[in-house]
């Protein structure tokens, strides 16, 4: 079954007799999933499971939900400002899907950030090599879930778009535990607030501001900021402008990516979501080839997740990538000053 599909029968968009006993059955397994999740928190915040210390300052980026939120261009944005501070960062990610240290993941974190990038499932482990390199402050990678590895200020991500991932947790929904989670969070980010009307915004606000009393609240946007075209050349944004365009998008969230591009005048004749981490190998390669042959489309513009698998795959058009920023609307004095109390 592909993303898209799921997402629909998720959502209850889909409907039909099969599809609602589905989603039943997938009700009926999210609870114990639920228990579980809400359980091993409260050991660790018992002290009951033991967590432990890394040797530097661990400011860690999370969220609720499976999928995009907007991570990547938050560890970006987190690292230049500690640089600014004058630290010297590195990021911890367990690399999903790594081989022998190696993944799209994490050389992605390596082009956004600049900094040292350290792999492993063990993050205790990974932030011990990190500071033997002359780290100082460590910046963990969608950890919020990662128990284990104690850290100074938690930075947790909201799509504004799909908050609570519709409502239920896995394999229901697409909550990873139970909102009540958030009581843990230092810092709540909701990204993609310019993508949802005033009052739901505002309404969003007030049901954290419930689960998150002692956290900050603070609204952000994605911003593209440039084009790479296939040459590895910085476009202005205005450089597609009127051109057939084949959009292609693996990630959690495509739709903010198809109207980013729809609000830069791009003409899409196509538009492709596969699976998040989707490998751009076998059928699902051939059926790309083979749509992008019997298109009209000049070039193939992707995310910056999805060039990283795509770079060494020979296509039948030039690929170009949409580099995206984070952009906090509010509350920008009062993250950076928790960053530097955390570094106290």
């Amino acid at each position: 079954m592909d993303e898209r599909r799921a997402m629909d029968i998720l959502s209850g968009r889909r409907r039909g007799l099969a599809l609602t006993l589905l989603r039943t059955a997938l009700l009926a397994a999210s609870g114990p999933y639920a228990l579980v999740m809400r359980c091993r928190r409260a050991l660790y915040r018992l002290g009951l499971l033991p967590r432990r210390r890394a040797g530097a300052p661990v400011i860690c980026v999370g969220n609720l939900t499976t999928g995009g939120t907007g991570k990547t261009p938050m560890v970006a944005w987190l690292v230049s400002r500690l640089r600014e501070m004058g630290y010297r960062p590195a990021v911890l990610t367990r690399g999903y899907k790594s081989v022998a240290g190696v993944s799209d993941e994490a050389e992605l974190l390596r082009r956004a950030t600049g900094a040292p990038v350290f792999v492993d499932a063990d993050r205790a482990a990974a932030a011990k090599a990190a500071i033997a390199d002359g780290a100082d402050v460590l910046v963990m990678d969608d950890g919020f879930q990662h128990l284990r590895l104690r850290r100074d200020l938690d930075v947790v991500l909201i799509d504004a778009t799909n908050p609570f991932g519709y409502g239920h947790c896995l394999p229901r929904g697409l909550l990873r535990e139970p909102p009540a989670a958030l009581r843990d969070a230092d810092c709540v980010v909701v990204t993609r607030s310019d993508a949802v009307p005033g009052d739901e915004l505002a309404a969003l606000r007030t049901r954290l501001r419930a689960l998150t009393p002692r956290a900050s609240l603070h609204a952000a946007a994605h911003r593209p900021v440039a084009l790479v075209d296939d040459t590895g050349a910085t476009r202005p944004l205005n450089a597609l402008a009127g051109r057939k365009v084949c959009a292609l998008a693996g990630i959690g969230n495509p739709e903010p990516f198809f109207r980013m591009l729809d609000n830069l005048h791009v003409r899409l004749v196509d538009r492709r979501a596969v699976g998040d981490h989707a490998e751009y190998a076998g059928p699902l390669l051939d059926m790309l080839r083979d749509g992008l042959s019997g298109c009209e489309a000049e070039l193939v513009v992707t995310t910056e997740k999805d060039y990283v698998r795509l770079a060494a795959v020979p296509l039948p058009r030039p690929v170009w990538r949409l580099a995206v920023e984070i952009d906090l609307l509010d509350g920008r004095d009062e993250l950076l000053s928790a960053i530097r109390r955390c570094l106290q």
